[in-house]
């Protein structure tokens, strides 16, 4: 199953970022879910999902990186 997550949504297609970085993109038609930047997606295939545990574990690293950089100073 591969991981996606939702870098930008520009005029009815999601640029989806790939675990090597790369990105494609895809219809938000074919993709079938309310998602939003930052949104992590699963693809197995055939069909896409929303992966909210990921999702979540992904915004609470990016808050504590964003904590320990204003803590640097």
């Amino acid at each position: 199953m591969e991981k996606l997550i939702v870098d930008r949504i520009t005029q009815g297609i999601a640029v989806l970022e790939k675990e090597d970085k790369s990105h494609i993109e895809v219809p938000l038609e074919v993709i079938g879910l309310d998602i939003k930047e930052g949104s992590v997606l699963l693809f197995d295939g055939n069909r896409y999902s929303a992966d909210k545990a990921g999702e979540d574990e992904r915004r609470k690293r990016i808050f504590e990186m964003q904590e320990r950089l204003k803590n640097r100073q």
